[in-house]
């Protein structure tokens, strides 16, 4: 009887097979922090957006309390200011936004009577593209973003 010689050790087969399943452990290790990372610049941007238009609501409001406003301000800003979310003018890569409000004098009479007070309905939103958080394709420059704010004012007259 011959007896067979074994190899202890490991052999081509087995590296390779290691190899296979740490590269595919690693592709999806990396694709889950692609997108975990675009999902955090999405959110940034967002909080960004929002901080911008609650400085610009209050703004408006402050303007709407001191009752300095001029009747084209009360007509509103359709047109918006430009802002940058993320950057400057001058930068490579950069967000732009868009501040737009709307300002409407309601009449005295509420469902609980009249008033002796004025009172405005103030609107205030934000509108941006962000082409980081998007898959380039056809469709990537036409999804816009948007968030809007709205309250109800009454001012007193001293």
């Amino acid at each position: 009887m011959i007896a067979k010689k074994t190899y202890s050790g490991i052999g081509f087969i087995e590296v390779m097979t290691a190899t296979v399943i740490i590269s595919i452990a690693a592709v999806g290790l990396l694709m889950g922090v692609v997108h975990a990372r675009g999902e955090l610049h999405a959110l940034e941007v967002k909080e960004r957006a929002s901080e911008e238009l609650l400085n610009y609501m209050e703004y408006w409001k402050g303007r709407i309390a001191d009752g300095a406003i001029s009747p084209s301000e009360l007509a509103g800003d359709l047109e918006g200011d430009e802002i940058y979310l993320v950057g400057s003018a001058q930068s490579r890569y950069k967000i732009r936004a868009k501040l737009y409000y709307d300002i409407r004098r309601l009449n005295r009479n509420t469902d609980h009577g009249s008033t002796d007070f004025k009172r405005y309905e103030l609107e205030c939103w934000i509108k941006w593209y962000d082409y980081l958080a998007a898959p380039p394709s056809r469709y990537s420059g036409n999804v816009s973003k948007e968030r809007k704010l709205s309250t109800i004012m009454s001012v007193f007259e001293l």
